[in-house]
């Protein structure tokens, strides 16, 4: 791209990368001998593959259907689905994922924005919410979100179980089995909160929070202390970092488990049941539509438990198309969502303690709590994404921030919202934050421009659509008072009567398919299972049962793996 070189930016060198890890790096395509890839295939090929790979297949005659049978069918292969995948296949299960997105190893990763993103996330990462309050980001490929986000891995905080078990009726987030699978989880991704060198954007965090007095906590990360890769968003190159497609889905397919990538579950198959437990259906599988052109058959894959691990946005539209009625489903959605704030640091006179670019060294290993629902971190922001989120005030402006884009830092506020959205069909959902979200997220916005002045920032400003900002030389207490007063979380660009608008960002999706103590309080039950259909269970964060404030990948799957070894006793 001709315009990197002006702005100061340049594709991480992946090769020299990879000699810093060379371990992580020649471990190519581990789940070769699990996975099914579906573009490439026509019928034949595609019989043919899942029966060498141990599954009974029937192929269609005069329907419209080719037959699979496995024990357990998982519809996703992220923080959910992949541990449930490794936790049931090793208790001797036969496990079937099926996964809409592609396989991609480090080798394929190209750390070039456009593109992967195209092929990583859900609508290519262009997903608004349909009032245009929001911007969402969630991973659709094999590992989900745990293959592209930002390696935090902070554990469930005590009072949040305390709450959820108290206040909900959910035991399981007061047992010692919790606390054991939370260890089992970060045992597994080997999380340490050690960091050899941070990157420029948590420098400047650490150093603004160090200058005020205020606290700033180490992040725990799913990666190597010394993984120093910002591009991690776009798929590790090097493959430090350890989402589920390099360890919960290794250890699955080790156990005979399947994964059928390229392929999209399009409803549940439900009999009529006795009305056990209350619940009128029992489901006995699935129908899915493999995307390659050469396949012209549905699958119907028939399974003792079938398990919707396909995330809070997606989970919600496959039940609801199958047919389930529980008021819950689809309500209660939590987005975490996120303001941001800018300081621009210039190369002249730079002190070594802020020291490189935006997009180098780890994404998140810096955290600052502003209060007990509102916390800062820093977040990965290409050119690209840069260039989208920043306000436009005229094409000189522009061309003037995208030559600053290197030494312009970025941190954010993220609310625990009380908000509550709704997703009511695939690619809809409709999300606005509360009074108390707004104002939350103001005093995390200030908080981080306050950050920022105190590093050092030559400028700061926000991503409000009048440019807000403050050229911060010889600023007296009083100016930046003043400034910090003008400080807005504006709504959306299509809320009517706005003259300043503002989108706010999520990475984290949760709630829409929450746990319940009885139907009137929950779309499944305290153990996962739907309380419509016996068989059918939740197993990704749109159980969680309000937004849990910090990210959630620690808190999704050790719920997956405390429900998944209950559901493999259940099986035995």
């Amino acid at each position: 791209n001709p315009c990197w070189k002006a702005t100061g930016f340049s594709v991480p060198n992946v090769k020299e990368q990879r000699k810093k890890h060379p371990t992580e790096a020649t471990t190519l395509r581990p789940l070769d001998s699990g996975v099914v890839e579906t573009r490439e295939l026509d019928d034949a090929a595609l019989l043919t593959s899942l029966a060498e790979k141990g599954l009974a297949v029937k192929p269609a005659t005069s329907g419209d259907y080719h037959a699979v049978e496995c024990d357990v069918a998982i519809v996703g292969s992220g923080c959910g689905g992949g541990v449930a995948a490794a936790v049931l296949a090793s208790a001797g299960h036969k496990v079937l994922v099926v996964e809409k997105g592609d396989y991609f190893t480090p080798d394929d990763y190209s750390s070039v924005e456009g593109p992967s993103m195209e092929r990583l996330y859900e609508q290519g990462g262009i997903f608004c919410t349909s009032n245009v309050t929001t911007v969402l980001y969630a991973g659709t490929t094999v590992g989900g979100g745990s293959a592209v986000n930002w390696s935090a891995s902070i554990r469930t905080p005590r009072e949040i179980l305390q709450e959820w078990s108290r206040d909900h009726g959910l035991p399981v987030f007061g047992s010692a089995a919790y606390v054991q699978a939370m260890d089992a989880v970060c045992a597994r991704l080997a999380v340490t909160d050690g960091c050899r060198e941070e990157g420029f954007q948590n420098k400047v965090v650490r150093r603004g929070c160090e200058a005020l007095g205020l606290p700033v906590d180490r992040v725990p990360r799913n990666s190597s202390e010394g993984h120093h890769c910002g591009s991690c968003y776009l798929g590790c190159p090097t493959g430090d970092k350890r989402g589920t497609d390099t360890t919960w889905l290794v250890d699955a397919v080790e156990h005979g488990a399947v994964i059928l990538a390229g392929c999209k579950a399009e409803r549940l198959i439900f009999q009529n049941n006795s009305g056990k437990n209350g619940r009128s259906k029992k489901c006995v599988g699935l129908v899915a539509t493999c995307m390659s052109n050469g396949i012209t058959k549905k699958l119907r894959i028939e399974a003792k438990v079938s398990i919707s691990a396909c995330g809070a946005l997606m989970t919600p539209p496959l039940l609801r198309n199958s047919g389930l009625r529980n008021r819950h489903v689809g309500r209660n959605l939590h987005l975490h969502p996120v303001s941001m704030a800018w300081g621009y640091f210039p190369d002249t006179n730079q002190e070594p303690q802020l020291t490189g670019k935006c997009y180098e060294g780890g994404i998140i290993t810096s955290m600052h709590r502003v209060t007990e629902r509102t916390i800062i971190e820093t977040p990965a922001l290409g050119p690209g994404a840069f260039a989208s989120l920043v306000p436009w005030e005229s094409g000189r402006d522009m061309k003037e921030r995208m030559r600053r884009y290197t030494r312009t830092a970025h941190a954010f506020a993220l609310v625990r919202d009380h908000a509550a959205g709704s997703v009511y069909g695939e690619g809809r959902v409709h999300y606005s934050p509360s009074r108390g979200d707004i104002e939350e997220l103001r005093d995390g916005l200030r908080r981080a421009l306050r950050i920022m002045v105190a590093s050092g920032a030559a400028e700061v400003g926000t991503h409000r659509s009048d440019g807000l900002r403050l050229r911060c030389k010889g600023v007296q207490d009083k100016d930046l008072e003043a400034f910090l007063d003008e400080v807005t979380v504006a709504r959306g660009p299509m809320q009517p009567g706005t003259d300043t608008w503002a989108l706010l960002c999520s990475a984290h999706q949760m709630g829409s398919c929450r746990m319940g103590s009885s139907p009137k309080e929950g779309a499944v039950d305290g153990r996962g299972e739907s309380w419509e259909a016996e068989g059918l269970y939740v197993c990704d964060g749109s159980l969680l049962p309000t937004a849990v404030g910090v990210n959630p990948m620690i808190t999704i799957q050790s719920l997956a793996y405390c429900l998944s070894m209950d559901i493999a006793e259940s099986l035995a």
